[in-house]
């Protein structure tokens, strides 16, 4: 699909900025850390980039105007949104389901069950006595079905609902994900420079050899 849907790597590795974080210690303590390492290694087995998370061909993310991207090193997934100005670590579900994310507070159960089976409606086939099956109307939607189907399981449980909107939407959570949007906006606009380099570099190359 379009590349605008592909994962794409943005920040830096995180043993830097755990350097020096904690405070000194005294006593016996003192003693043990020393024997801790000057630096935390990045995690064994990553060197080489897993592929897309397959959220990043959703025609729904998309439409919602939401990207899927992974971090360098550790190769986490978090979405970012342009139009917005604004980056999370979880998908936008309630939208994802075809509600008001700006209601959440009062979003209700039976509101997600109800926009729930609307998608359900609009994505799976019916069989001849009009019963709804477990077949999709169009295979190309599988990555959203599966979208749909976490969206519902993780609003419909009120502890995981509670964990992504403590992560996502609270304002505590906004504020600590600045960091996450001005990195990644960070590293956008150095992969565009690069990707300008590279392009002068192309075009200077013929007339060097003429």
């Amino acid at each position: 699909k379009g590349g605008s849907a592909r994962a794409r790597h943005a920040g830096g590795g995180p043993a830097a900025a755990l350097r020096g974080m904690a405070p000194k210690a005294k006593g016996k303590d003192a003693k043990a850390e020393e024997t801790l390492p000057d630096e935390i290694p990045e995690p064994d087995g990553l060197e080489n980039p897993p592929p897309p998370p397959p959220e990043a061909d959703s025609r729904i993310l998309r439409d919602l105007g939401w990207e899927v991207f992974q971090m360098p090193a550790t190769y986490r997934k978090y979405f970012y949104s342009k139009t917005r100005r604004e980056a999370r670590v979880q998908a936008p579900y309630y939208e994802v389901l075809g509600l008001l994310e700006g209601d959440f507070a009062t979003t209700t159960k039976e509101h997600i069950w109800k926009a729930f089976y609307a998608r359900r409606v609009a994505y799976k086939q019916m069989d001849p006595e009009g019963s709804l099956t477990e077949l999709l109307k169009d295979e190309a939607d599988q990555d959203d079905w599966n979208l749909i189907m976490e969206a519902y399981h993780v609003l419909d449980d009120q502890v995981t609902r509670a964990e992504y909107e403590s992560r996502n939407l609270l304002p505590h959570a906004k504020a600590q994900l600045v960091g996450l949007r001005v990195m990644h906006e960070a590293r956008m606009r150095e992969e565009e420079l690069r990707a300008r380099e590279r392009e002068a570099s192309a075009l200077d190359a013929p007339a060097e050899g003429e």
